[in-house]
């Protein structure tokens, strides 16, 4: 009997999943450099063929291993004849975040029981940095997923010790190596580095787990140091550097240009906006916080602690710093709030911080009805499918509901509930509507236009000055990297040169017309400008 409830729970847990993010995931268009970069090179990969190191924008390799490349590449492949669309682009990172919850609730379930296990999974889902991550196109909910899913198993070694966990080291070591693939050594170094020191914590030995540890490093970077091998062979010294940079110049922050360089405060602020709307539930609780930590940690809980302190204080370590840089930490935060709203299940906090969230629900529509009318640009709807409407009048439609109902004190799923409808409402309808607008699909087509099917295009300056991936992308890796404007003089006549306006314009040849593009870049936020050849 119980194996059916959790059958049918998990089932239902899946299904809830997959109608929170696979629906949405193509109704935004690119808005920003960073969606877009990783795209084109699985556009290249497919239209070279080359599947190691390939070139996009005429000149640039890849910033980062293949293996979220290599996944939207063989997805384009099977499903949509060989092109890269937006929602082909994210289908990695949600299937990753899909993975993620549906495997922190098994692991929990085993722990804490079902119904721990499903708040713990529903309330890891609906965290803001947690949901943005898992609809972007972007390495990082990929990078998570590995390695939290590492950390899953080597917590299960420990307490399975000394019975068959042959099979548990390997599934733990293909993980560490595809977040090697994906990310480089800090794709296994970080992991291994969170159950090293959770096992030091739980009573094992320093010097056998550090060598524990240090092999499965060194396993987790055997297949990835095959790929480094063939790319260096086709990249030379310019890939050794880029790849040496991204991994080392970051974190030691010796980069040759900046690179979200922000204060030490940084993480802890991005970290608590992250887990929202779960950490007002923690500033709610405060008085009852105290309660919670003077009960002693069981081994989930002491290795939730550990992976929370190890990744956030790691990650305050480089200049670099980025909100999905803490990824990895939200599973194990998650394990925490499940674990106060349980305690608080016999107060009246948990009501009142779902009163909050559903004040919250019935007035957004009405907020996001109010910003067509604003002067400077709100919502356009017309951006979004026939369903916005429907899934704008969501949240609200939730919160009523749970508000008419009788509720028992200290229940937090209807706070679940209205949170999952908000997301829901941003990803299908606010998201698009407020952000299609500002995609550099309609400018593409008029470069396109401008050049003709066989015209040559050109974007200006090096790749971190004139960033033009979003462009690059709409144009179908068109575009190609010059340094100055004057390399182009003798291109032929139709040829189209685009750049922002703080690039270097002299030497531009006297046979270009320069116009305006449009007053605001989707790579740069800044205007960009268009020099077609006339003569």
């Amino acid at each position: 009997m119980k194996r059916a409830i959790y059958f049918s729970s998990g089932f239902v847990l899946f299904v809830a999943l997959c109608v929170l993010w696979l629906p949405w995931l193509g109704e935004t268009l690119f808005y920003s450099k960073g969606e877009p970069r990783e795209a084109v090179v699985a556009m290249s990969m497919l239209a070279s063929g080359d599947w190691v190191l390939p070139v996009s924008c005429g000149s640039d390799i890849p910033y980062k291993p293949p293996f979220l490349a290599w996944l939207i590449a063989s997805l384009a492949w099977l499903l949509n004849g060989g092109v890269v669309n937006e929602y082909i682009a994210r289908l990695p990172s949600a299937l990753a975040a899909i993975a993620l919850v549906m495997g922190s609730y098994a692991w929990v379930r085993k722990i804490r029981g079902e119904q721990f296990a499903l708040f713990m999974a529903l309330i890891l889902a609906g965290s803001v940095e947690f949901y943005r991550a898992a609809t972007a196109c972007r390495v990082d909910m990929v990078l998570t997923a590995c390695m939290v899913g590492a950390i899953y198993m080597l917590f299960e070694v420990r307490q399975h010790r000394g019975r068959d966990n042959f099979w548990r080291y390997a599934v733990a070591t293909l993980l560490l190596t595809c977040g090697v693939l994906t990310k480089g050594p800090i794709g296994a170094f970080l992991p291994c580095l969170v159950a090293g020191v959770y096992l030091v914590f739980h009573g094992d030995r320093f010097f056998p787990t550090l060598g524990r540890m240090a092999a499965l490093c060194f396993a987790a970077c055997v297949v990835p140091a095959i790929w480094y091998y063939y790319a260096w062979l086709e990249g030379g010294r310019h890939f050794v550097e880029l790849a040496w940079e991204e991994n080392f110049g970051r974190l030691t922050g010796t980069m040759s240009y900046s690179s979200h360089e922000k204060p030490f405060w940084y993480n802890f602020v991005t970290f608590i906006v992250g887990m929202l709307p779960w950490t007002l539930l923690v500033l709610m609780a405060s008085g009852a916080l105290r309660r919670l930590m003077q009960r002693p940690f069981k081994p989930a809980g002491l290795l939730a602690v550990t992976a929370v302190l190890v990744v956030v204080g790691f990650y305050c370590i480089p200049s670099s710093k980025r909100s999905v840089y803490l990824l990895p930490a939200y599973p194990f935060m998650a394990y925490g709030v499940a674990s106060m709203a349980e305690t608080l299940a016999e107060t009246r906090i948990n009501s009142a911080f779902t009163r909050v969230l559903a004040i919250i629900a019935i007035a957004l529509p009405a907020v996001a009805v109010l910003t067509i009318w604003v002067p400077l640009g709100g919502f356009s709807f017309s951006a979004a499918g026939w369903w916005a409407w429907p899934l704008l009048a969501l949240p609200a439609a939730v919160a009523i509901g749970w508000l008419m109902q009788a509720m028992p004190r200290g229940n937090i799923g209807g706070a679940v509930l209205i949170v999952w409808g908000i997301l829901t409402c941003y990803g299908g309808a606010l998201m698009p509507a407020a952000l299609n607008r500002f995609s550099a699909r309609d400018d593409a087509a008029t470069v396109a236009a401008l050049a003709g099917p066989a015209g040559k295009i050109y974007t200006v300056g090096r790749p971190e000055a004139a960033p033009s991936y979003c462009l690059n992308y709409y144009l179908g890796d068109r575009m190609e990297r010059i340094a100055t404007a004057a390399e182009a003089a003798k291109a032929p006549r139709g040829t189209v040169l685009v750049f922002p306006d703080r690039a270097d314009t002299v030497g531009l040849p006297p046979a270009y017309h320069l116009s305006l593009l449009t007053d605001r870049s989707a790579d740069t936020r800044h205007p960009m400008l268009i020099a077609v050849k006339q003569r």
